[in-house]
Parts: C-alpha cells; sequence; structure tokens
C-alpha cells in the first residue's frame, strides 16, 4: 500500500474530535500527489509536533506532552516499513537524520535578555497550515497563492500581477542593509507602480527579534514600517549580535520611546502574549510553506528566490519580477 492510501486510510478512521490528527494528515495528503512529496510532508509536520511536545515538557505540562508524543509515535507508524530517508529510519528506529541548522519555533521557556524574559508560545499547527477565516490571498495568473494574514503588513496592490513576501529578522545586518540600501529603490520601481504587491513579516533569529517585533505591533499600524526602518538603522545601539550593548532590554525600551512608548508601555508589548502568538505561528508557517532558515528569504508568488553569493538582492529580484511580468503583459 503507498503511503497516500495509508495516509487516506488513516484520516478515514480518525475520529472527528482529534482535529489534530486529522490536520496533519490532512496537510500531507495536500503537499502532493506521489509518495516523496507526501512523505518530506509528514516528516517536516511530525517534527514541528516534536517540538511542540519538548515546549509542552519544558513548560512542565507533561501530560500534554505525552499524549503528544504518542501521537507522533502513531503517525511514524503509518510509514511503510523500509520507507526510504530520514523518515524510514525513524519508522524502524533508526537514529533521525539531522534537523536543519536553525529552528524558527521560540518556546514558552524563558529566554532571558538582560534580566527580562520574552515569552513565546507554541501554537496548534492548524493555524499554521493553511489561512484563517481571517486570512486572504494574493495570488497572480502566473504564479502560486500566497496567505495574507490579517495582522501581515503590507505595502501596494493587492491585485498585483506578483506577490512578494520578505521574512526577515530586526537584528540581521544583511536585512538591514537591503532595507537603507536595495529597498527603496524596489519601492520606487515596483510596489509604488502598483506592479508588486509586498508584505513583511518578522522571521526571528534571537529573543531580540520578538521584542522588536512587540514594539512595532504596539504602534498605529501607519508606523510599523518607519520604525522598523529606525530599527535597522540603530542596530548597533541594541543588537547583541556584533555589538556591545550592557543592556539591550533597556536600548530598545529608550529607542521604543522615539515613537513615544513610555518604558512600561515598551516592556508589557515586549511581553505582550497575543503578539508573541503571532510571531511563533509566522516562524513555524515560514519554515512549513517554505522551509525557511535564515534571513532574508524573499518568496515571489509562492516560489522561494535563489539568491546567489555575491549578487545584490535588488539585481536578484529584479530580474525575477521583469521575467514575471514579461509573461503578464504588464
Amino acid at each position: 500500500m503507498s503511503l497516500k492510501d495509508r495516509l487516506s486510510a488513516a484520516l478515514d478512521a480518525t475520529p472527528p474530535e482529534n482535529t489534530r490528527r486529522r490536520d496533519t494528515l490532512h496537510a500531507a495528503l495536500a503537499a502532493g500527489d506521489n509518495d516523496s512529496d507526501i512523505g518530506a510532508a509528514l516528516s517536516r509536520l511530525i517534527e514541528a509536533r516534536e517540538q511542540l511536545a519538548i515546549t509542552l515538557d519544558h513548560n512542565g505540562q507533561s501530560e500534554q506532552a505525552a499524549e503528544e508524543l504518542k501521537e507522533i509515535s502513531s503517525l511514524w507508524l503509518l510509514y511503510p516499513e523500509g520507507a526510504p530517508g530520514a523518515a524510514g529510519a525513524k519508522a524502524r528506529g533508526a537514529k533521525p537524520a539531522g534537523k536543519a541548522k536553525r529552528s524558527a519555533l521560540l518556546t514558552r521557556t524563558q529566554m532571558i535578555i538582560a534580566g527580562a524574559a520574552l515569552v513565546v508560545v507554541a501554537v496548534a499547527l492548524v493555524v499554521l497550515l493553511r489561512p484563517s477565516d481571517d486570512s486572504d490571498t494574493a495570488a497572480a495568473s502566473t504564479g502560486q497563492a500566497i496567505a495574507v494574514y490579517k495582522d501581515d503588513h503590507t505595502l501596494g496592490n493587492p491585485k498585483a500581477a506578483i506577490t512578494l513576501l520578505e521574512y526577515a529578522a530586526p537584528v540581521c545586518p544583511h536585512c538591514a542593509h537591503f532595507t537603507a540600501e536595495e529597498f527603496p529603490i524596489l519601492k520606487r520601481e515596483f510596489i509604488d507602480t502598483g506592479r508588486i504587491f509586498y508584505i513583511f513579516r518578522v522571521f526571528p533569529l534571537r529573543p531580540q527579534d520578538g521584542a522588536v517585533e512587540g514594539i512595532a505591533r504596539c504602534l498605529p499600524k501607519d508606523r510599523y514600517f518607519p520604525y522598523i526602518e529606525m530599527m535597522f538603522r540603530e542596530q548597533p545601539q541594541w543588537d547583541p549580535d556584533g555589538y556591545d550593548v550592557p543592556d539591550v532590554e533597556g536600548a530598545i525600551v529608550k529607542l521604543a520611546g522615539r515613537e513615544g512608548l513610555p518604558p512600561e508601555k515598551a516592556k508589557q508589548c515586549i511581553n505582550d502574549p497575543a503578539t508573541q502568538d503571532a510571531l511563533n505561528q509566522s516562524s513555524q508557517d515560514a519554515q512549513l510553506r517554505y522551509q525557511v532558515e535564515g534571513t532574508p528569504t524573499f518568496v515571489m508568488n509562492g516560489q522561494v528566490v535563489n539568491l546567489p553569493p555575491g549578487q545584490k538582492t535588488l539585481d536578484v529580484l529584479r530580474l525575477r519580477i521583469n521575467s514575471l511580468l514579461a509573461g503578464t503583459g504588464h
């Protein structure tokens, strides 16, 4: 029996109340028609659930963690004996292959920034794997759909021929360079002219990214991009990655004052659970949909853009954009 058939049979046998298992099986089956694509998707989904089990255990939720591990074990057993790759090795009890170099999942484990804990919680996979009822979809006739969520920050025409999604991290120096030197040109040539619909999402590399995003989402919507741009520009004042900053949280809180946020309000924004939930969701979604591991990462009409070393990001993006526009007659 093929893996697709095994998953379909398992889905039919899963009680309706077990929504988590049903959503995992649905998502794996939706990954493609061949067992290779389905197996790769199922492997990623199970690994995400493994990370959730670790998070639950760290939070002292041992019963929930045990239930999650029980589900994980039953999902691995769906692979036929001798299935290829890491998934097959796991199914036979062998040591699994190594995971990606960088996991975007942030947990409720305390992450200390100069004595202040930033809390980020794991979220249900059903939310991560498909657009919510509050989402819309941007799609060009020449490409794949990109889910657009209600809390996304966007620029340009939603009906543009091209949707460009950028994953960036406030601590990322390459993102800062692109924002300062290249994005203004991209905006002038393609976003302001209505040919690109642009979506920006934070993909956290460090806890400080969560702090910056927390403050950004506390601000009026029209101040989101100016604040993010300011934090990129002021990285030497607060970014611990490569700079000697004795009080990182204090520096972030101080810079929030430029947007009129008093210190106590800024700290509340940093630790707002709803904001951190959304950030964690976006991070997981980036990994599961596009296998994002670092920043900046660009997704154009559903396809990740390869950025060869030594080439300007804008040059690569412009070449892909013009190629797509030529195909649409724009």
